[in-house]
């Protein structure tokens, strides 16, 4: 086997070649090894500057089709730690410490995108397109707040899981991050605290509200009950998105009813 590069990054292009690539990584998404074919295709230009013997490389490129499946956004980081594993440590150990590292980065992955921020994207998307009364402003919100987060880490991801190694996940534990997941935990209660009273302060100027409406009581009060729900889902650390669908889908069907005059004529 040749001796292996010193520095990967060291090498111009490599990692933006590998960040690009990520883009890639499920567009050979298949039922037996889910992500292998996307990320070995993200690692190809690091591996060629690894080992420039071919039979060496393709022995690596082997070894990395075995079964990949983390997080999307976390997938440059992944490819940087297994680079960087593959410079420094025993061929024999680079696969098992990569399956535990990936499912790491899986899980961490869905907890931050699937739990956080896609749900702050998804409730800040309909209160700004509810205020701007349009759906363009809310589609760009929906875009901005959950992409930037999800460009940044695979932008930066490679260059950071080569530099950490085996050492990146330490990072991750961090009480910064901690206290980010839980500020977000708070602007998702508030904004759809604020999406609620928006559709109370809908259903009023429709008239729906006025004293001595029947209807309009009514609906104060099942608001409240929602709001309530959703308070005790979240504080039993309900899943976010679930805790989203049920209260929107209850409170969309109540205004429906309404609306129609199937309840309260």
């Amino acid at each position: 086997m040749q001796n292996k590069a010193q520095n990967v990054l060291a090498t111009k292009g490599v990692g933006s070649r590998v960040v690009l690539r990520s883009m890639f990584l499920e567009i050979l998404w298949n039922y037996d090894k889910n992500q292998n074919v996307g990320f070995v295709f993200c690692l190809l230009p690091a591996l060629r500057r690894i080992y420039p013997e071919t039979a060496d490389l393709k022995s690596a490129v082997w070894r990395h089709l075995e079964q990949v499946n983390t997080h999307p956004s976390m997938s440059t980081q992944l490819a940087g730690i297994a680079v960087r594993m593959e410079q420094d440590m025993a061929i024999a150990s680079v696969m098992t410490l990569r399956k535990r590292i990936m499912a790491s980065l899986a899980a961490l992955g869905d907890r931050i995108f699937w739990r956080h921020v896609k749900p702050l994207a998804s409730v800040c998307a309909v209160l700004s397109g509810w205020l701007a009364c349009g759906y363009v402003l809310g589609s760009i919100a929906l875009l901005v707040i959950y992409n930037v987060p999800n460009l940044y880490l695979r932008i930066t991801g490679f260059s950071k899981g080569w530099s950490a190694g085996i050492n990146m996940l330490q990072a991750w534990k961090s009480p910064a991050v901690d206290r980010t997941l839980v500020w977000i935990q708070g602007a998702i209660s508030l904004a759809l605290g604020a999406v609620a009273g928006l559709v109370v302060l809908e259903a009023s100027t429709a008239g729906q509200l006025m004293p001595g409406n029947t209807a309009g009581l009514a609906v104060v009060a099942v608001l409240a009950v929602l709001w309530g729900l959703a308070v005790k889902l979240l504080q039993l650390r309900a899943h976010v998105i679930l805790t989203i669908y049920l209260v929107s889908a209850a409170a969309m069907a109540i205004f429906y009813l309404i609306e129609t005059g199937s309840v309260f004529p």
